[in-house]
């Protein structure tokens, strides 16, 4: 084959592969728009692209890291309606202070943060955000939806989910769960290491639940510990 007759070649195969991903991109497009409304919010954002960290996925606008001011824009956004005001629990200098009291330093400090944030839809969905105390404020560390599964056939859901957020990690049919790169086990009865999400399509909700994974938690107790040391350190000398 020329030279020319191969550029020529080469530039029909592109345009033909052009053509087929923009058809692709459209029919995704399409398939979130004929959703129904209120799922439709759920799912508006952009799709999950192939390798995407879990962590930086969102649930009705609600990210792992969120702030509850941040929160609750993003649920107002989406449609969904933050009840009045939030429970609270101690601040990290507050946990802290009371952790440095157990080895006789005494700094008082009720300072308080959000617990969790209570959202309502239109269509009887309920979200759940629930909040770490960290050095910088109350940040998300988990988000449930749940919606009654009398509101929307089990194939509608299911087909939403993965026009959103892509092909599963593992799918067992009315449940599957999108693992972080690096997740050794992820299988429903284990605990997951990093950040996941899990999808539930078989009791009375349909579920989609975004969790931080264990070390997330162990990093939250060592950098507690680490704030205890240097507040009141190991380092007395004997003053008998």
């Amino acid at each position: 084959m020329s030279s020319s007759k191969a550029r020529y070649a080469l530039l029909i195969t592109a345009n033909l592969l052009s053509i087929a991903t923009g058809t692709v991109a459209h029919a995704q497009t399409d398939s979130i728009a004929k959703l129904p409304k209120f799922l439709s919010k759920l799912l508006s954002t952009e799709k999950r692209s192939l390798g995407s960290a879990v962590e930086n996925l969102d649930v009705a606008g609600a990210k792992l890291g969120m702030s509850p001011e941040q929160v609750r824009s993003a649920l107002k956004a989406g449609g969904f309606t933050p009840q009045a005001t939030d429970p609270i629990q101690s601040s990290w200098s507050a946990l802290v202070a009371d952790k440095i009291a157990e080895r006789g330093v005494t700094k008082l400090d009720n300072s308080k943060v959000s617990m969790f944030t209570m959202a309502s839809g239109p269509q009887g969905e309920r979200i759940e955000v629930w909040y770490s105390a960290t050095p910088q404020g109350a940040r998300a560390n988990s988000v449930l939806y749940r919606l009654p599964t009398n509101r929307m056939e089990k194939s509608t859901f299911l087909s939403g989910v993965k026009a959103k957020y892509g092909r599963p990690t593992v799918d067992n049919g009315n449940s599957s769960l999108y693992c972080s790169p690096g997740e050794q086990k992820c299988v429903s009865y284990d605990n997951k290491q990093f950040p996941y999400l899990a999808i539930a399509a078989d009791y009375s909700y349909y579920e989609v639940s975004l969790r931080n994974g264990m070390r997330y938690s162990d990093d939250y107790r060592a950098d507690m510990a680490k704030a205890i040391e240097i507040a009141a350190p190991k380092s007395a000398k004997t003053s008998f």
